[in-house]
């Protein structure tokens, strides 16, 4: 066969390959390589997915604790002790509420009033003068709008007017409503005791003074996203030590009856 004849036969065996497509072959790899492609691909959407998750836990716990535990501390630093009749004006009780440790605290503080006053649905009035003194607390209930009752509610009390009766009234503001647990202990000043275990009550009318340092233990879920996904087998547990020390105990002369009154000087 002569070369033309050759060239020609080849060409048409081309046309009639061409026209009958891909093989089984060429169409199983053809498969093969697309699955792995898009299980590559899954994968890698999944990791990213995990990251924002993991860095948005990372950043939104440290947040949540903060906003907790700030009002608490910001309390705390400015207790003031003093010139309130029958030694009145702290009261740590133990509590449970659904079977949780559920403790309250109610005490006075020099901190500025920030919710409460004496007006209408407790706004201040613009002539008012601003009380140096304000009585706040901290209380728990039962979360019964989300978890089946399964968290509990952190509660601030602030009370603008210090009375005879510093440990009751006032308003509440929601402070967080996701806790497991709220527990706390107080301890004496360890020249004056020999109490190594605290108590878990403190009354200044029985004790007639501050403790020295409280131990604060508290267990809260947070949310991982915005989605609202939550892990409730391992809460975020917090243990703090606040240190009661150069607590207010100053007082002020009142021009118009020319007697001393609680203040801050």
């Amino acid at each position: 066969m002569s070369a033309p004849r050759r060239c020609r036969a080849t060409h048409r065996i081309g046309q009639r390959r061409q026209q009958h497509g891909m093989t089984l072959i060429e169409i199983v790899v053809a498969i093969a390589i697309l699955t792995g492609m898009v299980t590559v691909l899954y994968q890698i959407i999944g990791g990213t997915l995990r990251g924002k998750r993991l860095a948005a836990e990372a950043l939104q716990t440290p947040k949540i604790e903060n906003a907790v535990l700030g009002p608490i501390f910001k309390d705390f630093r400015y207790i003031y002790w003093g010139g309130i009749s029958n030694d009145a004006g702290f009261l740590g009780k133990n509590g449970t509420r659904g079977g949780r440790d559920a403790d309250q605290v109610q005490f006075i503080t020099a901190r500025t009033t920030r919710v409460a006053g004496s007006g209408s649905e407790g706004q201040r009035q613009q002539d008012e003068v601003q009380s140096p003194l304000t009585e706040v607390g901290y209380a728990l209930r039962v979360n019964e709008r989300e978890g089946g009752g399964e968290w509990l509610e952190l509660w601030r009390r602030e009370d603008y007017f210090v009375d005879v009766d510093p440990v009751n009234g006032g308003v509440y503001t929601l402070i967080y409503d996701k806790i497991r647990r709220f527990n706390l202990r107080y301890y004496p000043t360890p020249e004056t005791s020999t109490n190594k275990e605290g108590f878990e009550e403190w009354d200044s009318r029985l004790r007639h003074g501050l403790p020295y340092a409280i131990i604060l233990e508290m267990e809260l879920d947070v949310l991982k996203d915005e989605e609202g996904f939550e892990d409730r087998t391992e809460p975020h547990r917090i243990t703090r030590i606040i240190l009661i020390r150069g607590a207010y105990n100053v007082r002020f002369t009142d021009p118009a009856n020319d007697t001393e009154q609680p203040g801050t000087g």
